[in-house]
């Protein structure tokens, strides 16, 4: 909130420092020796050292390069389960064309052709941004439904005449979304499944 010069800045990131701890981390600290810190870089080395060791480190970041998609899980939650394990492992250092590698590579093959169907062609030949925007819009579509769904329930409640111009567009709008999100899912999972047959023929 405020610039100090350096020296008054490191002072107070430590002394904002103790109040972001808490259960085992607020222990650890509060059984410090007294004056063994005398610097920010200390105190960010031995936090680190403490909770986030090289082994740590490197284990996590393994797990992510052999990521690999879960038997019936969907692209979207493969997706949303790789991100959570990129937080989980603060500074790995990978691109977003190396994230994009290794989701894609460990995908089974039907949601892999899904997937380059999906875009209209090769996935990988997406930009790193165009294809994690596309990701991440499948996430949004996917958490937003349920809000547009039961939307679309409290608007089924409500008589037509109540309903304005404005409103009586959006409601045929939802319904032509509705229907076709409807087909495409249908067509997903039949591509999806075809796949797997000519596959294990």
């Amino acid at each position: 909130m405020f610039k100090y010069g350096e020296t008054q800045s490191e002072a107070v990131k430590l002394l904002i420092f103790p109040f972001s701890l808490c259960d085992e981390a607020k222990t650890w600290f509060n059984e410090l020796n007294e004056e063994s810190i005398t610097s920010w870089e200390q105190m960010r080395r031995a936090f680190i050292n403490k909770f986030f060791p090289p082994s740590l480190f490197n284990r996590l970041l393994l797990e992510i390069r052999n990521f690999s998609q879960l038997v019936c899980e969907s692209l979207t939650d493969a997706w949303l389960r790789l991100k959570s394990m990129l937080r989980k492992c603060q500074g790995h250092g990978l691109t977003k064309g190396a994230i994009i590698q290794i989701f894609y590579h460990g995908l089974d093959e039907p949601t892999k052709g899904i997937l380059d169907v999906t875009v209209g062609g090769i996935f990988l030949y997406k930009s790193p941004n165009q294809a994690f925007q596309f990701l991440e819009d499948k996430v949004l579509f996917k958490h937003d439904w349920p809000i547009k769904s039961k939307n679309e329930h409290h608007r089924k409640s409500v008589s037509f005449a109540d309903r304005s111009d404005s409103n009586d567009d959006n409601y045929r709008l939802m319904k032509k979304l509705e229907t076709l999100t409807i087909k495409m899912d249908s067509q997903f999972q039949s591509l999806k499944e075809e796949m797997h047959e000519m596959r294990n023929k």
